[in-house]
């Protein structure tokens, strides 16, 4: 898989995580432009960033990114360390 595709498979997943988590969503729509993802957020998921966005004072799509690259890190196979008690795959 080239980088480009690998890089959009990432994104599709870690999106959908983070919109089924909030929304229930089970389909995600985005564009990715060389590094840039662009996403129309449901309802549910602008509301929560909003309310985020109040708290901390990040810009919203400063805390989707974090949130994108939290669960994208999930995927990550070519890094990913094992803990030591973790069972057996």
């Amino acid at each position: 898989m080239d980088r480009e595709d690998a890089l959009e498979t990432k994104v599709e997943q870690a999106l959908l995580e983070v919109e089924h988590l909030v929304s229930g969503a089970t389909e995600v729509e985005f564009e990715v432009e060389g590094l840039t993802v662009r996403h129309e957020a449901s309802d549910e998921l602008a509301a929560l960033l909003a309310g985020q966005a109040e708290e901390t004072g990040l810009d919203e799509s400063e805390l989707l990114g974090l949130h994108v690259d939290l669960f994208s890190g999930a995927f990550r196979e070519d890094d990913a360390v094992r803990p030591p008690n973790a069972p057996p795959e």
